[in-house]
C-alpha cells in the first residue's frame, strides 16, 4: 500500500495557472497504467485543447468547471463527475470568481 498525503506532495503550477498535485503518476510511479491527482483551477483559467492516451475521469470537489468537447460545453459543479474517453479533444475553463478543485484520474488503454 502506498499512502500520499496532500500536504507532503509538491504542487506544480502549470503555464495555464492550474495547480497540479500528482499523487500517483510521474511523481510516484505505480504500474504506469493509472495516474491520479488533485487540481485547482483559479478563476479565469483556460486549459488549451488537449487529448490523452488514456481515459480521463474527474470529480469536482468545489467550484465550477466548464469542459468543451465534440462542440458541446458541459458545466460541472461540486459533486459532479465526468468521463472523457482516450483520444477525445477537450478544453477546460473556470470562468467563475472562485477556485474550482477536482480529483482526476487517467487510466491508460491496453
Amino acid at each position: 500500500m502506498i499512502v500520499r498525503k496532500k500536504e507532503e506532495v509538491p504542487v506544480h503550477v502549470r503555464a495555464d495557472h492550474v495547480e497540479m498535485t500528482d499523487f500517483f503518476g510521474e511523481a510516484c510511479q505505480t504500474d504506469g497504467k493509472v495516474s491520479m491527482g488533485y487540481a485547482v483551477f483559479p478563476p479565469g483559467t483556460v486549459v488549451p485543447p488537449a487529448s490523452h492516451t488514456g481515459d480521463e475521469y474527474s470529480y469536482i470537489i468545489s467550484g465550477r468547471v466548464k469542459c468543451e468537447s465534440n462542440g458541446k460545453v458541459h458545466e460541472m459543479a461540486a459533486g459532479d463527475a465526468s468521463f472523457i474517453p482516450a483520444g477525445e479533444m477537450h478544453k477546460s475553463m473556470n470562468d467563475s470568481g472562485e477556485n474550482a478543485t477536482l480529483v482526476w484520474m487517467l487510466i491508460e488503454k491496453g
